[in-house]
């Protein structure tokens, strides 16, 4: 355990809050602004050190080992050292001690600390997700008996546990120190977003000038392609019908995508918040694109829909968010987000939250479950990694045909 610490705690933690503080400055806006304080804190607090402890839900062990050494001359007993090198047998004692696994364990081990030090101590080691403890107890000059080998390894025990609880302890009082820089930098940001973005608000008003806004591929392609979002059936007749254009209405859903992407990366955040909260993430994303047309609860046929957004002459799109609990409150949404929809739409889309283990065995099951509907009619096709899409007819018009897209997320949090 010789080592060369060249940081104290406080260098890595004052590094570790410059980082931080570039990543919270490079989030959306929005993103900061709509998360509590608190969950914001709780989450950038994942990238702090966490204390090394022993796992006492597992097993310490004991192993004894036998193998040859050499004995270099100059290391021989005086009076012998010109007999040259002696090969001799040794044994020596293995104790292997779990530690809980933590990911922390070399950057925390680098770090220079006031604790008490083991690094005059050559037979103690961290490996994978243990300490090890080698005793050598039988070999050139050595031979001890079992008092001796218990008391090296109370010894060794006890300065380990001492060595642990001094490195923990400067690891808990930095974190509690970052918890509250955090959440003041946090704060701080919330109101300088509030204050931008009133700022910029009262400059549209004195220029009345229209603002420009930073909008990603997908956002630029539904802005500026002059493909309409509805096109004409009938232009002919006195009362025009629209039907939603379909590449239209998967660029949008691919802009809900992106977002929901982000909550698939940071689940600690996203995994607490209820269908609601994550609802409104996705409407205040819809607004900054389509500047305030997208609504929650909305009136629309049998029902409030949970995501309505209504572009130029038609209800483009209408989306129900649920977290997923199996087969038959799937089928239930279905039900719903039909129940929502009008002979005049064409689509529907389905947002799944799925907070449970095995994913990958949801969307193995989320065919069987979409064609066992008693609504399912054909076309069942996955269009992209957890984006499927099937058609069906409308409860009160067995004629009439709507294609719903699924998407599933996985929010899953150990």
């Amino acid at each position: 355990m010789n080592r060369l610490f060249t940081k104290t705690y406080q260098d890595y933690y004052n590094d570790l809050f410059g980082e931080l503080k570039i990543k919270i400055a490079s989030e959306l806006d929005d993103f900061i602004i709509a998360q509590p304080t608190e969950d914001l804190v709780r989450y950038y607090l994942s990238y702090t050190l966490r204390p090394i402890e022993l796992d006492a839900e597992n097993e310490e062990t004991i192993s004894h080992t036998k193998s040859i050494k050499t004995i270099l001359a100059h290391e021989r007993e005086f009076g012998y050292e010109h007999d040259g090198d002696l090969r001799v047998e040794s044994e020596s004692i293995i104790v292997t001690l779990p530690i809980i696994p933590n990911k922390d364990i070399s950057k925390i081990m680098s770090l220079r600390t006031q604790s008490i030090s083991l690094s005059g101590d050559p037979h103690l080691t961290f490996k994978g997700n243990s300490v090890v403890i080698a005793i050598e107890i039988k070999g050139y000059g050595v031979n001890l008996d079992d008092e001796q080998i218990t008391n090296y390894i109370i010894k060794t025990r006890s300065a380990l546990e001492s060595f642990l609880s001094g490195k923990n302890s400067e690891i808990m009082t930095e974190n509690e120190k970052m918890k509250n820089r955090l959440a003041q930098f946090v704060n701080e940001r919330k109101l300088k977003l509030d204050a931008d973005k009133q700022r910029i608000q009262n400059l549209v008003k004195l220029t009345k000038i229209s603002l420009a806004r930073k909008d990603g591929d997908i956002v630029q392609k539904i802005r500026l392609e002059k493909k309409p979002f509805v096109k004409t059936l009938r232009p002919t007749t006195p009362d025009e019908e629209y039907l939603l254009d379909r590449e239209k209405v998967v660029d949008i859903i691919k802009l809900i995508s992106s977002q929901c992407l982000q909550f698939e990366k940071t689940p600690k955040t996203y995994s607490k918040l209820d269908e609601q909260s994550l609802r409104d993430l996705l409407l205040s994303n819809l607004n900054s694109i389509f500047q305030g047309q997208a609504t929650g609860e909305t009136f629309n046929n049998k029902g409030k829909t949970d995501i309505y957004l209504n572009i130029d002459k038609g209800n483009i799109l209408i989306a129900e968010c649920k977290f997923y609990g199996g087969a038959k409150l799937y089928h239930e949404t279905i039900d719903q987000i039909l129940g929502y929809l009008t002979w005049r739409q064409n689509f529907g889309i389905m947002i799944s939250f799925c907070k449970q283990m095995n994913f990958t065995k949801v969307l193995s099951e989320a065919e069987a479950t979409i064609k066992a509907h008693p609504t399912y009619d054909s076309g069942f096709k996955i269009f992209a990694p957890a984006h499927l899409i099937s058609k069906h007819t409308l409860p009160t018009d067995d004629y009439k045909y709507v294609e719903i897209h699924h998407l599933y997320y996985n929010l899953y949090n150990k």
